[in-house]
């Protein structure tokens, strides 16, 4: 794939991304030119375990339980979501 197909290609993944966090760190690495790709990844990447950390000091995780839980709801939900598709159809 020639370059200017692979920009293209990230373009169009670029426009179909919904997470306001995502966007953020794209912007962040494209637009920030005083240090290296690898040194800005990296420094984001602390601030994100910073963050996360903080985050599980303040009590705002799930436990593993919870998340199964979660998991088991979520599947339930797709599966009759699926099944009225297809009934539609």
């Amino acid at each position: 794939m020639t370059t200017i197909a692979e920009r293209k290609k990230i373009a169009k993944l670029v426009l179909t991304i919904n997470d306001d966090a995502v966007i953020k760190k794209i912007k962040y690495f494209l637009t920030s030119a005083s240090k290296s790709a690898k040194e800005k990844y990296i420094e984001q990447y602390n601030k994100d375990i910073d963050a996360a950390v903080k985050r599980m000091d303040n009590g705002e995780y799930y436990t593993h339980e919870e998340v199964n839980k979660m998991l088991v709801k979520w599947q339930k939900e797709i599966s009759v979501g699926i099944k009225k598709r297809r009934k539609t159809l």
